[in-house]
């Protein structure tokens, strides 16, 4: 069975998260004027982190902890795509890849490579915005929350 992902076992794994971003990182993050990057409530508004909807403290989740403090990691060097394959990736345990850092830099793929191209910010907009141009509206569908 499955070690617990509440009570005691989520502190220690949120600390052990701090430990690598740094304890100062970690409580600017959480401490901060934020929405939860996994559920989108409310984390404090103007009153700061930590806080729910209505004031009451301490309240916050392991999930929104680890979203915000991906914000904060190193960028994933680009080593780890010129020298990894698609299938290499796959090969990965998530755990380890999201421990990696946070995407920093847009990729590309291409079906005459085997793995993911860095780009620059400028070719992957463009990328984008031609892709789009080229789809009518009527066939086009967007949801956010």
């Amino acid at each position: 069975m499955d070690k617990s992902v509440s009570g005691l076992n989520a502190i220690k794994d949120s600390l052990r998260i701090a430990g690598t971003v740094g304890v100062r990182n970690f409580m600017r993050s959480i401490l901060s004027k934020n929405t939860c990057k996994t559920c989108g409530l409310g984390m404090g508004g103007q009153q700061g982190g930590m806080k729910n909807e209505v004031g009451k403290f301490p309240e916050i989740c392991k999930k929104s902890i680890q979203a915000q403090l991906t914000d904060i990691q190193d960028p994933i060097p680009i080593g780890l795509f010129e020298n990894n394959s698609i299938l290499d990736l796959q090969g990965i345990r998530p755990r380890e890849l999201a421990l990696s850092g946070r995407l920093n830099t847009p990729l590309f793929f291409s079906n005459s490579s085997d793995r993911y191209i860095p780009i620059g910010w400028g070719e992957a907009l463009k990328l984008v915005t031609d892709s789009f141009s080229s789809v009518s509206p009527e066939r086009t569908f967007f949801y956010s929350s």
